[in-house]
C-alpha cells in the first residue's frame, strides 16, 4: 500500500493522514491538485522500475509512503511525466517524496493518445503480470493500462477484444481494473507556512528509491518550490552553455560553490550551507566559473571542456576567480602552468578533495600573483619524462591532450582544403574524431592491434560516411583500380601536415603499408603532443613572482 502524507508545524494542525484511491488521486492530478514542485529533480525512473511499481499497486504490495506540502498554486501549465495540464490558482499538493511514483502512476494510467515507451505499459492476460509494449504489436491479450480506471472505458476495450478473449481472460480483465482503481494510498498532508520545514522534512526522508546526487538535493533544499528556481545550478549550467565550451555537470557547479564558501566537500551538505547566503552564492559560482572558461580558452589553450584532461582544477579555478576577477597577466601564466604540468604528471587527476593543497594555497592571500605561484607550487615543477600513445580513448586525460595537438594544428578538409570548423564538431553530439583505417584484418599483431587503436589512427575531420579514408587513400595510389581516382586537396602537403600527415607517411600508405603509415602518423601526433605540453607548461621558466608581487607579498 502506498502512502501519502501531509506534514505541519507543531503550531499548526499535526500532519494529516488520509488515504487516496488510485482512481482518487488520478482524479485529482487531472484537475491540477498534484503539483512537482520545481526543486525535484527530473524524472530519472526506467521503465522496468515503472512496470515494478505498476506489479506491486495489482498485486496489492505496499509501495512506500508519500509525503505532500498543502499550498496554493498558481494557475498555469503544469506537467506531470509525459501528461501537461492547464490548471486555476488553487490549493495543490505539492510532491515532496514521492515524486517518481506519482508521476508513474499519472503517466501510466491516465487515459490519453500516445505514451513515452517508460509508461506505455499493458497487462498480459496470459501471465497476468505488467509488461512493457512489444515493437512487433500488441497481442488482443494485453490490456492497456491507460484504459484500466475508467471502467467504462476498460468495458468497452473488453468487449471490442472479446472474441480474441476467454472468458477467464475477460474477468481476469475486469479484476486488475478493479484491483488498480481501488488501491489504497495512504498519505500525510503536510499544511505548513515555513519552507524550510518542508525542506528539512525532504532531506530526512531523501533515503529510499534512486539517491539523489549532491546537485540534486542542493537543487531540492535552495530552489523555490513554486516558481523557476532563481537559484538552481541548472539554470548556472544552461547559462553557462551559451559560451558553447561544452557542458557542465551540475555537482562541478556545487564543488565550486562550495569551494568558493570555504566548505568541505565532504562533509552534511545541509550543515555546510548554514548561513551562507546561497542565491549569492550560486551567483558568485556563475559569475566565477564564467571567468574560468574565459580563462580555459584564452590563456591555458583548452578549446573546450570535452578535452580538460580532468575536471578537479575547475574546482579551484572557480575559487581563485572568484576571488581574484582580473588577475595579473602573470598570475594567468603560472595558473596555466598549474594546469597543464599537473595534467601532464595527473597530479590534477581524482575528485574535488585532491584539490585541497591547492584551495588551501589562496586562502588569506590578497594577491592574485601570489595566489597563483602558490597553487602552482602544489603540482612538481620538473619535467616528467613524457609517455608515448596508449589507446586512443578521450576518457584518458593523455587522448584529450593529444585532440587538442590535432585541433592546435588547424586541421583542413581533405575534400576543399578549407579550415575545419572544429567548434561545431566538439559542441555536436557525435564523436568528433574518426578512424583513418576503420577494418582491420582478422589475423593483427598485438603491436599492430595497438597501433589501430592509437591516436595514429584518430583524424578531426566532418563525419562523411567513408569519404575522409577514401580521399586520403586516392591521394596516396590514385593508381590502385579498387579506388576512386580522386584528384583533391588531400595531396597537398600543407593540407596533409593539418593532420599531422607527413610526405614520407603518404609514400608508405601509398606503398600498401596501412600499419606503417599509421604508426608513422602516431609518433608524429605524440611528437606534437609532448611540443603542446612543453609549450603550455613552460617547464623551464623561472616560476618566481614578480617585483611587483614580491613587494606585495612584503606588504
Amino acid at each position: 500500500m502506498l502512502a501519502i502524507v501531509a506534514v505541519s508545524t507543531m503550531a499548526q494542525s499535526r500532519p494529516e493522514a488520509r488515504v487516496f484511491r488510485v482512481e482518487e488521486l488520478l482524479a485529482q492530478a487531472r484537475a491540477g491538485r498534484i503539483r512537482v514542485p520545481l526543486f525535484q529533480r527530473a524524472f530519472k525512473w526506467e521503465r522496468e522500475d515503472v512496470r515494478k511499481l505498476i506489479d506491486s499497486v495489482w498485486r496489492g504490495y505496499p509501495i512506500g509512503t508519500l509525503l505532500l506540502w498543502s499550498k496554493l498554486g498558481a494557475a498555469g501549465l503544469i506537467r506531470l511525466g509525459d501528461l501537461t495540464f492547464e490548471v486555476s490558482e488553487q490549493t495543490a499538493w505539492f510532491v515532496v517524496d514521492g515524486q517518481q511514483r506519482v508521476v508513474s502512476l499519472v503517466s501510466t494510467l491516465l487515459p490519453r493518445g500516445a505514451r513515452g515507451d517508460k509508461f506505455d505499459l499493458y497487462f498480459d492476460l496470459v501471465k497476468s503480470e505488467v509488461v512493457p509494449s512489444r515493437r512487433s504489436g500488441v497481442p488482443a491479450t494485453h490490456l492497456p493500462l491507460d484504459r484500466v480506471v475508467d471502467s467504462e472505458d476498460l468495458l468497452a476495450w473488453v468487449d471490442d477484444s472479446r472474441t480474441a478473449l476467454t472468458p477467464e481472460q475477460i474477468r481476469l480483465a475486469i479484476r486488475v481494473g478493479k484491483a488498480l482503481r481501488e488501491y489504497e494510498i495512504p498519505a500525510y498532508v503536510v499544511s505548513v507556512e515555513d519552507e524550510m520545514i518542508v525542506r528539512e522534512i525532504f532531506e530526512r526522508t531523501n533515503t529510499t528509491g534512486k539517491a539523489l546526487n549532491p546537485s540534486e538535493v542542493f537543487n531540492a533544499l535552495h530552489a523555490p518550490v513554486d516558481r523557476q528556481p532563481a537559484v538552481s545550478l541548472k539554470d548556472v549550467v544552461d547559462r553557462l552553455r551559451a559560451r558553447s565550451l561544452g557542458d557542465l555537470e551540475e555537482d562541478q557547479a556545487l564543488r565550486s560553490l562550495l569551494a568558493i564558501e570555504h566548505k568541505d566537500f565532504a562533509g552534511d551538505l545541509q550543515r555546510q550551507l548554514v548561513g551562507v547566503d546561497i542565491e549569492a552564492a550560486v551567483e558568485r559560482v556563475e559569475r566565477a566559473m564564467d571567468r574560468v572558461l574565459a580563462f580555459l580558452v584564452q590563456d591555458a589553450g583548452i578549446p573546450h571542456l570535452r578535452l580538460l584532461p580532468y575536471q578537479s582544477p575547475l574546482t579551484v579555478l572557480s575559487a581563485y576567480f572568484d576571488k581574484f576577477s582580473t588577475p595579473s597577466t602573470r598570475a594567468r601564466r603560472l595558473l596555466m602552468r598549474w594546469l597543464w604540468r599537473g595534467s601532464a604528471t595527473g597530479a590534477l587527476r581524482g575528485d574535488g578533495k585532491g584539490m585541497r593543497p591547492a584551495l588551501e594555497a589562496l586562502r588569506d592571500v590578497d594577491d592574485s600573483e601570489v595566489a597563483a605561484r602558490n597553487v602552482l607550487l602544489t603540482v612538481a615543477a620538473g619535467r616528467p619524462t613524457l609517455q608515448g600513445s596508449e589507446p586512443f580513448n578521450l576518457r584518458y586525460a593523455r587522448s584529450r591532450l593529444s585532440a587538442i595537438a590535432l585541433i592546435d594544428l588547424r586541421p583542413r578538409d581533405l575534400r576543399t582544403a578549407e579550415i575545419i570548423d572544429v567548434a561545431s564538431l566538439l559542441n555536436s553530439s557525435q564523436e568528433f574524431t574518426q578512424q583513418i583505417v576503420t577494418h582491420r584484418p582478422a589475423a593483427t599483431s598485438a603491436d599492430d592491434a595497438a597501433v589501430y587503436s592509437s591516436v595514429g589512427n584518430r583524424i578531426i575531420h566532418p563525419a562523411d560516411g567513408d569519404s575522409v579514408v577514401s580521399v586520403l587513400l586516392a591521394a596516396a595510389r590514385q593508381d590502385q583500380p579498387e579506388l576512386p581516382h580522386i584528384t583533391s586537396p588531400a595531396s597537398s602537403p600543407h593540407v596533409l601536415a593539418s593532420h599531422a600527415i607527413s610526405m614520407a607517411a603518404m609514400a608508405v600508405l601509398r606503398n600498401g603499408d596501412r600499419v606503417g603509415f599509421l604508426r608513422a602518423r602516431r609518433d608524429l601526433v605524440d611528437a606534437a603532443t609532448v611540443r603542446l605540453i612543453d609549450r603550455h607548461a613552460e617547464w623551464d621558466h623561472s616560476d618566481r613572482l614578480s617585483i611587483a608581487a614580491l613587494s606585495a607579498e612584503d606588504d
